[in-house]
């Protein structure tokens, strides 16, 4: 009866979240509709996923635009996109059976932000962290929805909640329906951003590692069960790979020269340029094609990804202590700004985390409060934290790319709440209780 009054009063807090914050964004979109046939986005490669959608209505295509009757990949106007709102808008336009608008667009990123928010409550919610979820309920809206654009990176931290799905219901042995929907939510993920889907990838065998080593024995049906897990979420993890094929299998498609995809070796060669830097490199993607045009390759082809592994690799080589001086400048640049405002600098909230988990962990408090799961959901975020300080190093300390990290602060903080109020009713309860 208690934890069927806990459910109900999640599903209150759901409901409100949904006919507010949620329908409010979702309705102010409507707003910027008549802009929609007059002008364009500022985010180039949004007007070719719209163009893209009307391809899908004339000819029941994705992944592609239509010019002078052929079938080009859009990855050849679209370059360097991730394939994820290409796709989404052009099974929306299939169901609708007109072409997408920027309202639409805006639209999308509005309810993937929620899907994530609330699937991240609701696991945390399962788990028995119900501080944790209400606290992520109530102050997620702010973050997840106070916010809205036709560029891709406004989805992103409905994104990164729905990374940590899969890491963090292997880490609490949550069942199979848990771990499906994390794999499901991984490849969705990857989808729309390549770079959180590895983050999610890297956290997931993070996980399996360390159950693989907590438990002893090690049964063989034990090992199956990860082995599976981790070949599930590297399925996951080339969804982006899985679309493209499809479509070229499916349809009479001119050869795509260009790969669907972000291209990691691209950030990390071009992030070494975001300060200044003895090899003169440049952070814009106008140098990265001007390196393609003078090795006479195509930009953001297979050949000039793995030109970008070379020469990162060669700086690596030539002056590892330029590239650490880089690195720090960069981390430094983060760790001394707030992500979340109003907030303290995303350096003191990565310590406060790190200083509560050690001393918490050392002393043993997590069962001793009955916060046993408080542990794995602290640790995924300040792994999280890590990850996102790690993008900033070697990609950018944009707050644009930041922010979207500010999921798992509000995950961290309200477990630390919980972990106050528990600690507090503990040392109540004994208090009170008779000798």
């Amino acid at each position: 009866m208690a934890s069927a009054m806990k459910w109900l009063a999640f599903a209150i807090c759901v409901a409100g979240l949904v006919w507010g914050p949620f329908a409010r964004t979702f309705e102010d979109v409507r707003r910027y509709g008549y802009m929609a046939d007059i002008m364009p986005s500022d985010w180039r490669a949004t007007n070719i996923w719209l163009d893209s959608t009307e391809c899908t209505v004339s000819r029941g295509v994705w992944l592609a635009v239509c010019e002078n009757g052929k079938l080009i990949p859009i990855s050849e106007r679209a370059i360097a996109d991730d394939p994820g709102h290409a796709l989404l808008l052009s099974a929306w336009a299939a169901i609708t059976g007109k072409r997408a608008t920027l309202v639409d667009v805006a639209r999308l990123s509005t309810l993937l932000n929620t899907i994530g928010l609330v699937a991240l409550a609701g696991l945390l919610f399962s788990l028995r962290a119900w501080i944790t979820s209400i606290v992520l309920l109530a102050l997620g809206p702010a973050e997840f929805l106070g916010w809205m654009g036709t560029s891709p990176h406004w989805a992103f931290i409905g994104m990164v909640s729905l990374a940590g799905i899969l890491p963090l219901a292997i880490a609490t042995r949550r069942g199979w329906a848990w771990i499906g929907s994390g794999i499901v939510a991984l490849a969705v993920v990857t989808l729309v951003r390549e770079s959180i889907g590895l983050m999610g990838f890297a956290l997931t065998l993070g996980a399996v590692a360390t159950l693989a080593i907590l438990q002893r024995p090690r049964p063989v049906g034990a090992f199956l069960h990860f082995a599976l897990v981790i070949l599930l979420a590297a399925g996951a993890l080339l969804a982006p790979k899985w679309a493209t094929l499809a479509r070229d299998a499916a349809l009479p498609m001119a050869p795509a020269e260009r790969l669907q995809t972000h291209g990691l070796s691209h950030t990390l060669y071009l992030g070494l340029g975001f300060v200044e830097n003895k090899w003169g490199i440049r952070y814009d993607d106008d140098y990265g094609e001007d390196l393609a045009n003078k090795a006479g390759i195509v930009f953001c082809s297979p050949e000039y990804f793995r030109l970008m592994w070379r020469l990162y690799i060669g700086r690596i080589v030539e002056d590892p202590v330029e590239v650490v001086r880089i690195y720090w400048e960069k981390a430094t640049q983060l760790l001394a700004v707030p992500t979340l405002h109003p907030g303290p600098p995303f350096g003191i909230v990565l310590a406060i985390g790190v200083v509560h988990i050690v001393v918490s962990t050392w002393f043993g408090l997590w069962r001793r409060v009955g916060f046993p799961q408080g542990l794995p959901i602290e640790a995924l975020s300040l792994a999280f934290l890590g990850l996102f300080l790690a993008q900033a190093m070697v990609a950018l300390p944009s707050h644009m790319y930041a922010v979207p990290v500010n999921a798992f602060i509000l995950v961290l903080f309200g477990a630390i709440v919980e972990f106050a109020v528990r600690s507090l009713a503990t040392v109540l309860s004994r208090r009170l209780r008779p000798t």
